[in-house]
């Protein structure tokens, strides 16, 4: 059971999902990674209804608290020079070679997986969505899979993975939310 029965669920052994899952893309990708995080939600929609709400820019930051924390992280990485080069992207379809926010969309195969990428001083990252259809219902994935570059990349990790995991599952949360909306 994911979601809200099992709180604790939402969080997921990476061996479990790569077990499960290892003919996604993601998946396939993931023993290039020294990271592998995956969360987890089902939510009581379609994959065809919830893929193009993983588009919405607005799942990195669901919520004022997370807009000023990733303000304080871009300055940080203006300050320490982390995010060289990276760009923040306005709304563009998700396609291979689009941007979604700051990832460059790496892989598309709608409605099942979306799979995005980032890069900066401190990271080389993969984050990807994968949806599991069954009865009307949708497990949706969040599948988090990074190198981090030296002793500081390593204690960035450190000091992030909390926040990222939270992130991600009120990420998922609001996902949900959307998704029980009607479509526009």
């Amino acid at each position: 059971m994911y979601g809200d029965a099992n709180e604790d669920g939402l969080k997921i052994a990476g061996a479990d999902f790569l077990d499960a899952h290892g003919d996604n893309w993601i998946a396939r990708q993931a023993s290039k990674f020294s990271v592998l995080n995956v969360h987890a939600r089902e939510i009581p929609a379609a994959a065809a209804r919830i893929f193009p709400e993983l588009g919405d820019q607005q799942l990195l930051s669901p919520n004022l608290f997370y807009k000023m924390l990733l303000a304080v992280r871009a300055a940080a990485g203006k300050l320490f020079g982390w995010d060289r080069g990276m760009n923040w992207h306005g709304a563009e379809p998700l396609e291979v070679g689009k941007h979604c926010a700051f990832f460059l969309i790496e892989h598309v195969d709608a409605p099942r997986e979306l799979a995005m990428s980032v890069e900066n001083r401190l990271t080389g990252a993969l984050m990807g969505w994968v949806l599991e259809e069954s009865a009307g219902r949708t497990r949706v994935f969040n599948v988090t899979c990074a190198n981090f570059a030296g002793r500081q990349g390593r204690l960035y990790w450190r000091v992030i993975r909390p926040f990222h995991d939270v992130l991600i599952e009120d990420s998922l949360k609001a996902l949900e939310r959307r998704v029980r909306q009607p479509a526009p």
